[in-house]
């Protein structure tokens, strides 16, 4: 008897982990289809996955899949197909159409847009937690902004050349280059890419509600983007000047980041000689790509947020500056803990430290 209810038990278990993580592949698969195919578009399959009213016989008639886009919405295409080739917004075990124009209206108005993205956010983050769980940090953290700035864009269309359509793009912008760098930056170096392997400590289902928890924090960093897309009227001059200062930040870190890069490959010295960089923006603090990333997110916030006024995006992204602002004062801190240790009595490190003072915020942060 005791065998048998632990067996139940066990099958109980085993089926909720199943629901949960046939939910999950819903919403990633209706976020991935916002992302890469925009909210008024759909997936269209020939070969039905599993729905009710539709026989067997006629799933299995039809066995090649393709997808295009199209503009037409699920009530036009299912009065323009044969009732056996009904349009598919489904795949086996949900309704992707119906979790997509959810995620949809959510961007469009109403104060649900941040679960939105949220959502937009885990569909990148966990697949790519679950490869490698120090991603979530690092390329899950750059293409999960990355997807939700395309989405936005998509969906919401901003006029060109305008306070939100600049501020969406930088976004654009700041994820794909960060996810990108980090990617390379692993492949190009044996240091890099061993750390990151040692950061798989924990089982792979484990790693989804991290993942998750994640993905929020990084949904409110992306909020203002939000609150500049739904606002009713221009941003005016602080609009501007936010999103001024977030183009500024993304640009100054690509090439801090790209500089740095650069001088560690050039160099084949691993005898742990300090070889800088010491120039260009390393004349302006000793981080100048965190500098960037924090001017990134700041001009971001002032521009989108502030500028709107809007009390829940004020609110979440408050919360993602605070987070981010943490996260870089403590990294640069480290760092230079870190460097002092190892480069410490070293000529060049000794000169470079004494002429620039300041480890993150350039003639403000000195020490």
């Amino acid at each position: 008897l005791s065998t048998s209810r632990t067996r139940e038990g066990a099958s109980r278990h085993l089926r909720l982990l199943y629901k949960l993580i046939m939910g999950i592949r819903k919403v990633l698969a209706a976020a991935l289809l916002l992302c890469f195919c925009g909210g008024t578009r759909y997936c269209v399959v020939k070969g039905f996955q599993q729905r009710r009213g539709v026989s067997s016989s006629h799933r299995r008639a039809h066995t090649s899949t393709w997808c295009r886009q199209t503009s037409k919405s699920p009530t036009e295409l299912s009065a323009i197909l044969p009732q056996p080739l009904e349009a598919a917004m489904l795949v086996r075990g949900g309704d992707v159409g119906a979790v997509t124009q959810s995620i949809v209206s959510g961007l469009q108005s109403g104060p649900f847009g941040i679960l939105s993205l949220w959502s937009i956010a885990s569909s990148v983050l966990v697949p790519l937690t679950l490869y490698r769980q120090g991603w979530s940090f690092s390329v899950g953290y750059g293409y999960s902004v990355m997807a939700m700035a395309i989405s936005m864009y998509n969906i919401l269309q901003p006029t060109p050349w305008t306070s939100p359509w600049y501020l969406v793009t930088s976004t654009m912008f700041y994820g794909f280059r960060l996810g990108s760098f980090l990617l390379v930056r692993q492949l190009v170096s044996k240091t890099k890419g061993d750390e990151m392997k040692a950061t798989d400590k924990s089982a792979r289902l484990q790693r989804i509600p991290f993942a998750v928890g994640v993905a929020l924090f990084y949904s409110m960093m992306a909020s203002p983007n939000l609150c500049a897309l739904q606002a009713s009227s221009p941003l005016g001059a602080v609009g501007a000047c936010g999103a001024a200062l977030a183009w500024a930040g993304a640009l100054l870190e690509a090439i801090a980041d790209t500089h740095k890069l650069i001088v560690k490959q050039q160099s084949k010295d691993d005898s742990g000689k300090f070889v800088g960089p010491t120039t260009w923006t390393y004349k302006l603090s000793r981080h100048p790509n965190y500098f960037g990333e924090l001017l990134f997110w700041f001009g971001l916030w002032f521009g989108g947020a502030v500028a709107t006024k809007n009390p829940i995006g004020l609110v979440a992204s408050t919360i993602g500056l605070y987070g981010i602002y943490g996260i870089m004062t403590g990294a640069t801190k480290r760092i230079d803990e870190r460097q002092t240790e190892r480069y410490g009595g070293q000529k060049k490190y000794d000169e470079w430290k004494s002429k620039v003072k300041a480890p993150l915020f350039p003639f403000v942060n000195k020490e």
